[in-house]
């Protein structure tokens, strides 16, 4: 698992970053959360909190998810991406109500500095609850069904599966996070019971030679939620701005996700878990494709900082926001242009 040395690549048209190295970027052991004994899973804070407070990126080894739910929907989503695009158009995200289903090549534009569109492809679920379900009813648009396509047969079983099992994961994650927070371990448990989770299934077609800055595979942005998880193909494209200002190329490693902090993590900490810009260019001529999970909250879950992270010295420094609002405000202005 060890990185390559670390190298400045230019990529052309202005595409300038480092090759990743494990000090970059940190490999942590989730094993120890996976124990029954309380003393042991405490040893992963001081390792997650300075990967938090540093970078806002780290590897997750040993994280538990098996590696056959991985690659059956791995292999679910290239052959829904091979698909004509007429196909998968029968569920646009802005044809349905709650905000599910595919986006296209070129449907939003995550920088929102550049005048381009994100090329990629991609397909959104979310909770899978029912028509009747009193959140949907009210009209919150991260509830309800999803918007699951004909073909292929297996699609939704896979991609179903996938994020009820990161979903259980999350909770666990929390717990780790409030560890890493000096927090009670269970903090986050109160508000993680419909909690605010999206997945989405990204293909990332090869670049072509005529691409310019305007137009890569999604743009600079920084995830909205608590956190997210990367599951990425063995093709090179994620990259995070580094604290420093360069951009490092988040390396492949099989067997692990990426997990990087969103808005609302360094919101409710006060500043003290960074949330990191990132983007994608797949500058290879082979076909990529991710799984990312964002993880929010209960979506009516509301704070202006964790108790830990505010002092005398260091007072909140935003107003109190929910999470389902937080949501709300940042999809709108990247996939509704609101």
């Amino acid at each position: 698992m060890s990185m390559s040395s670390e190298t400045i690549v230019d990529a052309g048209k202005g595409i300038r970053f480092k090759r990743n190295t494990s000090d970059i970027i940190p490999v942590l052991d989730f094993s120890p959360m996976l124990s029954s004994d309380p003393e042991i899973r405490k040893q992963i804070a001081p390792a997650l909190r300075k990967a938090c407070t540093d970078v806002g990126f780290f590897y997750l080894v040993n994280h538990g998810i098996p590696d056959a739910v991985i690659r059956r929907a791995y292999q679910a989503m290239q052959r829904y991406f091979a698909l004509p695009a007429a196909e998968k158009m029968k569920r646009h995200y802005m044809s349905t109500p709650n905000h599910r289903g595919y986006v296209g090549n070129g449907d939003i534009n995550a920088d929102h500095e550049l005048k381009g569109n994100d090329m990629h492809e991609a397909f959104e679920a979310a909770h899978d609850l029912p028509e009747d379900d009193p959140d949907y009813l009210k009209g919150i648009k991260f509830y309800g069904p999803n918007q699951w396509p004909d073909a292929p047969p297996e699609f939704a079983s896979a991609l179903g599966t996938y994020f009820d099992t990161q979903l259980e994961f999350g909770k666990t994650m929390l717990r780790a996070f409030a560890l890493a927070l000096e927090l009670p371990e269970t903090y986050f448990d109160a508000m993680y019971t419909k909690p605010m989770s999206r997945m989405r299934a990204c293909y990332y077609p090869p670049q072509q030679p005529d691409w310019d800055l305007s137009k890569i595979g999604i743009g600079a942005h920084r995830d909205y939620e608590l956190f997210t998880t990367v599951w990425q193909s063995p093709q090179p494209g994620l990259q995070v701005k580094g604290v420093g200002g360069d951009w490092v190329e988040v390396t492949p490693i099989d067997g692990t996700f990426v997990i990087n902090l969103g808005n609302l993590m360094q919101r409710w900490s006060n500043d003290v878990f960074l949330s990191r810009p990132h983007r994608v260019v797949n500058l290879t001529t082979e076909h990529r494709y991710s799984i990312v999970q964002f993880f929010g909250v209960d979506y009516d879950a509301t704070l202006d900082a964790f108790p830990t992270c505010v002092t005398e010295e260091r007072p909140a420094r935003y107003p109190p926001i929910s999470c389902g609002k937080n949501t709300e405000d940042q999809v709108a202005q990247t996939y509704y242009k609101k």
